[in-house]
């Protein structure tokens, strides 16, 4: 079983890719802004996050990279944005 965190601010969104993935036999967490992302990411610790890159009021580049700091877990970014800035950003 895999430990999966969701970075999500849309609930329904969350919920759904919660459900899914728990159906899979996968244990998921989510949360909805950053204040919690560290602490739960310390507290979970899990195998992947899963990050919505467009939350409100939040710069998501910042926090992947201070989560790059303590960790190398693989972080696929949730993006409805096709523009190529967000996606060099991403990359990087």
């Amino acid at each position: 079983m895999h430990r999966i965190l969701i970075v999500e601010d849309d609930m329904t969104m969350a919920e759904l890719m919660k459900n899914q993935i728990e159906a899979w036999g996968n244990e998921v967490r989510y949360v909805r802004d950053f204040q919690d992302i560290l602490s739960e990411f310390t507290d979970f610790n899990p195998h992947l996050i899963l990050l919505d890159i467009m939350l409100p009021f939040y710069n998501c580049y910042y926090w992947c990279t201070e989560i790059r700091k303590i960790s190398n877990i693989p972080i696929i970014f949730i993006s409805s944005a096709s523009d190529n800035m967000n996606i060099i950003m991403a990359i990087n």
